[in-house]
């Protein structure tokens, strides 16, 4: 792919994204509108194109994952709330189906990023099994970085006996695990953790549970790899979910104008309409279509 087709993917996405809503939402990986895109975009036009530091290359699947992240899951009136600063920077590969209708190809494009190590993919605690969600790489390092303080934090309130004898680097080479290549499923194997070359105790094992980047796996001697606050996540996805669908259901037609859901209040949820659409119609939970005489 070269750096053309590049800049054109940027634009492509956020038309793809604005035709899926009736009220115009203006998606942008960027900034707040797209007049910033443009000019974005424009600032690379005249730099040599051989620059392998000139534009990054996305795929349209990581454009979208982007969009639904930073630009839909949290409206501006609740952004930088408390609410909102628990919540982990996520969504689910079905959203992603939603502003994407090719599945296959977002498969595909996904698991290439996951490869490069630019994105993880997570089991989460109370999705369906075949449910995943997406997180940036970068933004998953932070997140042990974030559980690193809070352990050293443990330590020196003494809080934790059990991690009074440990050594804080733990996170630092449970950091070089995730990064490392062999390991990008969304689970490992008690044995690879502990084998030669990263050396992790059971008493290790047991603090990066106990700080939420590791999950006891169903299967004996495995682990999910987790997600901090996951918990908090599910809590307002699902109510957020389940609130959207009642009020769907509660209409003689069960069915209702995505205009006129917009404008109904979310009361149990942080997350916004577009997100939890997305939500909704990627899951099969429900479905969009055009009524006659509409465009």
């Amino acid at each position: 792919m070269d750096r053309k087709r590049a800049r054109e993917q940027y634009a492509l996405v956020a038309e793809k994204m604005d035709e899926q809503t009736l009220e115009r939402v203006i998606p942008d990986v960027y900034g707040n509108k797209k007049r910033a895109i443009r000019n974005f975009v424009q600032q690379y036009q005249d730099q040599d194109e051989d620059d392998d530091n000139a534009f990054p290359i996305i795929s349209d699947t990581v454009a979208a994952a982007q969009l639904l992240i930073e630009n839909l899951a949290i409206p501006l009136s609740a952004k930088g709330s408390d609410a909102a600063k628990k919540i982990p920077p996520v969504c689910f590969v079905h959203q992603i189906y939603s502003v994407l209708k090719d599945n296959t190809a977002v498969d595909r494009e996904l698991q290439q990023a996951v490869k490069e190590g630019s994105w993880r993919k997570f089991h989460i605690v109370g999705a369906l099994e075949d449910e995943f969600v997406v997180m940036r790489m970068d933004n998953y390092l932070a997140m042990i970085d974030e559980a690193k303080e809070e352990f050293i934090s443990d330590q020196s309130n003494n809080v934790s006996k059990d991690a009074q004898e440990l050594d804080a680097n733990l996170f630092g080479r449970f950091k070089q695990f995730v990064q490392d290549k062999r390991y990008t499923e969304v689970a490992v194997t008690r044995k690879a953790l502990m084998q030669e070359e990263f050396k992790f105790t059971e008493r290790e094992l047991i603090q990066l549970v106990n700080h939420g980047l590791l999950l006891p796996h169903l299967q004996l001697g495995s682990y999910w790899f987790s997600i901090r606050k996951q918990g908090f996540f599910m809590s307002h996805y699902t109510k957020g979910r389940i609130e959207m669908l009642r009020m769907i259901k509660k209409r003689a037609t069960k069915d209702m104008l995505e205009k006129h859901l917009k404008s109904r209040k979310l009361k149990n949820t942080i997350f916004g309409h577009d997100f939890l659409i997305h939500d909704l119609v990627g899951s099969g939970r429900a479905e969009r279509y055009t009524r006659k005489g509409e465009s």
